[in-house]
């Protein structure tokens, strides 16, 4: 019998069988280009036979508010835009028992900090916010990859002493026309408050995550001055751009990314990632569930699936650490001698870096007031 493509057309019941049509799941999500990734996708389809349906945009923000409007089953984010979204009615709290790789996170991740001699990081500290109860059988992300984020300078031209390097220098006279500083509003402040008070201009009392209207003032006048005496080459956005400044040499010393740092020196640059004297910036990016989630199981195997160890494995290669331990059968060891062992790495160990924590990226809860003044800032 000959079936017309006009027949096969009308009736597409009846060329695909009724089981297959149930079983073909997708997964719409909400992420990031440097989490999206085609390697990490398509191995969660092949292991699963669901088919993600990613949304990128870089700003966790526009990522949360995506799920006002649109359908979005996981989404990308931090411990403080979780908090924010659970806030907001957006995300269901993560039932912990269902992740049954949990107790092997990392402990700066799970418990706060490495271990009891350890500082506390301020600030939107994972260990101590993502928990919806005190029970801690609930949570509003699953942590899957992060990072301590310090300064990237060019060697050349900027001394360190055993590659360390204070917040401080950043506003150093001596680099003005050099200097990089991240342009997003309540990061470029956050970085700006660790250099002011490394060099004594914001007192050591102050939380530099928390700036209260006052303590925010105080840090956009001194950018705003900084900014006229020319000190600024560039505020930053993108990884490209900074990697473009460096790379040129227009840029010496910047709050930079560490992938950044081993492109610009992979082009000759003599790039270095310091060891930040004050301690790191840290920060974690994981998975919150959806309010609006269809397909809770769905959802769940997505969280498992970044808990097997090969996503990541796969983001360890591209310079972050992976929340859980069990990479190791999905990296080479060379790789994991150098990322989590520090052999040839600026910073040393996963060990040595998380020890040092000083603060982790952070939602001020005055958002509005910092967006208000940096704007101005870079209106001046």
């Amino acid at each position: 019998m000959t079936i017309s493509r006009r027949a096969m057309l009308a009736a597409p019941a009846l060329m695909i069988p009724p089981a297959t049509m149930a079983q073909a799941r997708t997964l719409s999500l909400a992420g990031a280009s440097y989490d999206m990734r085609d390697p990490i996708l398509r191995e969660f389809q092949r292991r699963t036979s669901i088919t993600p349906r990613p949304w990128v945009n870089p700003s966790t923000q526009a990522r949360m508010d995506r799920i006002r409007t649109a359908q979005v089953d996981v989404v990308t984010t931090d411990a403080p835009f979780a908090a924010y979204g659970a806030s907001e009615g957006l995300l269901k709290d993560i039932d912990i028992s269902r992740i049954p790789n949990w107790n092997r996170l990392h402990p700066v991740l799970r418990e706060g900090r490495i271990n009891a001699e350890a500082p506390l990081g301020l600030g939107a500290n994972p260990g101590r916010m993502m928990y919806s109860d005190a029970g801690r059988t609930k949570a509003k992300l699953m942590p899957a990859f992060f990072q301590m984020d310090s300064i990237g300078y060019n060697a050349r031209h900027i001394p360190a002493e055993n590659n360390t390097v204070s917040w401080g220098e950043l506003f150093n006279p001596r680099w003005r026309g050099k200097v990089a500083l991240y342009g997003i509003d309540w990061l470029g402040m956050l970085d700006a408050a660790l250099g002011m008070q490394a060099i004594g201009l914001l007192p050591a009392t102050t939380n530099p995550t928390g700036l209260t209207n006052s303590e925010v003032d105080t840090v956009v006048a001194f950018l705003k001055e900084k900014k006229r005496e020319g000190h600024f080459r560039a505020l930053w956005r993108a990884y490209g751009e900074l990697v473009n400044l460096m790379a040129s040499e227009e840029v010496w010393i910047a709050d930079a990314w560490w992938p950044v740092v081993v492109e610009v020196a992979s082009r000759g640059v003599p790039m270095r990632y310091a060891v930040a004297k004050e301690g790191y910036r840290a920060w974690c990016n994981g998975y919150g569930i959806s309010e609006n989630c269809r397909d809770l199981d769905s959802a769940y195997e997505w969280l498992n699936f970044w808990a097997s160890g090969f996503p990541g494995a796969r983001q360890s290669e591209i310079g972050y650490f992976s929340t859980f331990d069990n990479y190791g059968e999905f990296l080479s060891p060379e790789l994991q001698r150098s990322v989590y062992g520090g052999e040839g790495r600026d910073g040393g160990s996963l060990t040595d870096r998380a020890s040092k924590i000083y603060v982790w990226n952070t939602r001020p809860a005055n958002l509005e007031y910092y967006t208000e003044k940096w704007n101005e800032f870079l209106a001046a």
